[in-house]
């Protein structure tokens, strides 16, 4: 079992630079990936979503690559940002005509001004250095897979302790069953024969709507499946490979027969251990949420 969160780093070097490669992965429903990438490492960008596919089935990722090119193997050039210059210069004037100041711009003060004139590096980008990309990639990508999957063992324990509990919880609720039922049965026996007093009662009548009553409310059938939902979720656990979907369904349905059998209710004790029990489902909820 793996959890979605996690974060993994890796380095390479080529001949021309220094690759760094981070990875953050949180939850998320499907596989989402978000690339922040140096633009001479665009055109690889399908090529790392291959790799990631063969390591992620779910979560959304930010992936940060850097590229540091060594300084005897990188070409220079000055860039000029002539609109941002102009609007310097216009802003210039504009400020000498307020203020009604005399005066002129300089091209040596404009070009020192934030942005008008920037160093970019170009360095064509070799089949080294696509390796090297390759192999901080990957490097950065098994971290990641490996932290997930700790916190997958941490996920998977606090699963089982809850699952532990809600099993208590159910046994508890089987125990108090038949005084649930002996309740309900008491009870409508008096609201027969108090709303049919001075009537003859036809006993055989009446013991089957008895029994039809408490057909309707007894919840063994609820406490059967609840055991075979557990059941299935344990095997879940015990499996490899992205389980979270399945885990997520299976909460679900624990939370729905819990539901049915509160509603069921009619002894005060079982509507604690349903509220305890729903307690603890909540809390494999949450939990479920992080696994992939």
């Amino acid at each position: 079992m793996k959890s979605m969160t996690g974060f993994g780093a890796g380095r390479a070097e080529s001949p021309k630079s220094q690759i760094d490669v981070s990875l953050r992965a949180v939850n998320g429903r499907f596989l989402e990936t978000r690339f922040h990438l140096p633009r001479e490492f665009h055109p690889f960008e399908s090529d790392l979503k291959k790799m990631i596919d063969a390591h992620f089935e779910r979560g959304t990722l930010d992936i940060f690559v850097s590229r540091k090119v060594k300084v005897d193997q990188a070409q220079h050039k000055v860039v000029l940002n002539r609109d941002l210059a102009k609007q310097y210069l216009s802003a210039y004037k504009q400020i000498s005509k307020d203020l009604k100041l005399r005066g002129e711009a300089h091209v040596e003060s404009i070009a020192r001004l934030p942005d008008v004139l920037k160093v970019e590096t170009e360095a064509e980008v070799t089949p080294s250095e696509k390796k090297a990309l390759l192999q901080a990639f990957e490097k950065a990508c098994k971290a990641c897979e490996a932290e997930r999957r700790r916190e997958g063992k941490s996920v998977r324990a606090d699963l089982e302790k809850n699952l532990n509990l809600l099993e208590k919880e159910i046994a508890l609720a089987e125990g108090v069953r038949e005084e649930a039922n002996q309740n309900l049965l008491s009870r409508f026996e008096q609201k027969i024969k108090s709303r049919l007093q001075g009537l003859e009662l036809d006993s055989a009548r009446l013991s089957q709507e008895v029994v039809l009553q408490i057909d309707k409310t007894d919840i063994n059938e609820e406490i059967t499946r609840l055991r075979e939902h557990i059941k299935n979720y344990r095997h879940l656990l015990a499996g490899d490979g992205p389980q979270g979907k399945k885990l997520d369904f299976y909460t679900q349905e624990l939370l729905r027969e819990v539901n049915t059998m509160g509603s069921k209710s009619s002894l005060s004790k079982l509507t604690q251990i349903v509220v305890d029990a729903k307690t603890n489902i909540e809390r494999l909820r949450e939990q479920v949420q992080n696994v992939e």
